[in-house]
């Protein structure tokens, strides 16, 4: 299935393409990994190469080349990487609280940024 956003896709389609899947399964599986007395700064070197890495991944091996997607696709790591706790946990930014309610809003409104497409719409 290609990345690549098309303007007539329906709502779910577009959810799909724009979480950042690869890259938030490669920092659960590098959480696993990383020593718990290093998980601070361990986790925070992480998240931020993946960050870096997640517009490169989606332009070159995903080849997406619309930037609005490449940019909500980016956002929706950080917006991922709090709802897992990530290294927001050891810097006291973590409430599981609010990442819900972020992660929640966050995946029911980026779809209908990128298109006329909008929840229910299936055409």
């Amino acid at each position: 299935m290609a990345r690549e956003i098309k303007p007539n896709q329906d709502y779910r389609g577009k959810l799909l393409k724009l979480i950042p899947s690869e890259i938030v399964a490669a920092y659960m599986a590098l959480q696993g990994v990383v020593p718990e007395n290093s998980a601070k700064w361990g986790l925070t070197i992480v998240a931020i190469l993946l960050l870096l890495i997640t517009p490169f991944y989606l332009r070159i091996v995903e080849k997406v080349k619309g930037k609005p997607q490449i940019v909500f696709s980016t956002i929706s790591f950080i917006v991922w990487l709090y709802s897992l706790g990530g290294p927001f946990r050891y810097f006291d930014l973590y409430q599981p609280w609010i990442a819900t309610i972020v992660l929640v809003l966050w995946t029911m409104l980026i779809p209908v940024f990128l298109g006329s497409g909008t929840p229910g719409d299936n055409s």
